[in-house]
């Protein structure tokens, strides 16, 4: 059974990767590469030898397209910046928030700062990302065959894991998916973006 449930997981972060891919977010190749390793001999229609070589191919013109573009190196770092302010000020704000029932005298002012922090970090945020996914999906259109097999290969990909999920007995819910595209068929969406998350929450269809 175990077995089964490490096929399950590399099948789902493979689904999650590739889609990510389509909007220009860099997944760690290297653990993608494993990933891949793992899958081709228990999914050989799926990877085989010379769709490794397109897979690699696409994902190297996705992943270095901001490099092409000074102001999208610029958005992409500035991402990366607003991100990690979201996290801390989010951490401040809960703090703030305990230290009030402590009737600490720095409750009030960690309160105005981290809700001023907080709500810059979502708004530069959802700005930056607006731009990068503008970008991303201005460059895909002047390369659609490259969008086209990120999406057949995660189509495969999902097919897959509702297949293997019931054959083994499993639960969707136990390998619920994040994705940034909603396009594929075979999936229920449970969670829709939002404020403090930017990809859809979602879970296979299991069919019969």
């Amino acid at each position: 059974m175990r077995g089964g449930k490490d096929i399950l997981e590399d099948i789902a972060f493979m689904i999650e990767a590739t889609d990510s891919y389509r909007v220009g977010r860099n997944i760690d190749f290297k653990k993608v590469e494993n990933a891949i390793e793992r899958l081709s001999p228990k999914l050989p229609d799926i990877f085989d030898s010379a769709t490794k070589k397109k897979y690699k191919k696409t994902v190297d013109f996705v992943t270095s397209l901001p490099f092409k573009s000074k102001s999208m190196r610029k958005f992409a770092l500035l991402y990366m910046l607003f991100r990690l302010l979201l996290r801390v000020s989010s951490v401040g704000f809960l703090l703030s928030i305990g230290l009030i029932f402590y009737a600490s005298p720095y409750s009030t002012p960690m309160l105005i700062a981290s809700t001023s922090l907080l709500y810059a970090a979502l708004v530069g945020r959802w700005y930056t990302l607006t731009k990068l996914l503008e970008f991303y999906e201005r460059e895909m259109k002047n390369q659609p065959g490259k969008d086209e097999f990120l999406k057949e290969i995660a189509q495969k990909l999902i097919d897959e894991l509702s297949s293997k999920i019931g054959e083994l007995g499993m639960k969707p819910s136990k390998y619920r998916l994040h994705l940034f595209k909603s396009d594929y068929s075979g999936v229920r969406i449970l969670k829709r973006p939002g404020w403090l998350r930017d990809y859809h929450l979602a879970e296979v269809e299991i069919s019969g």
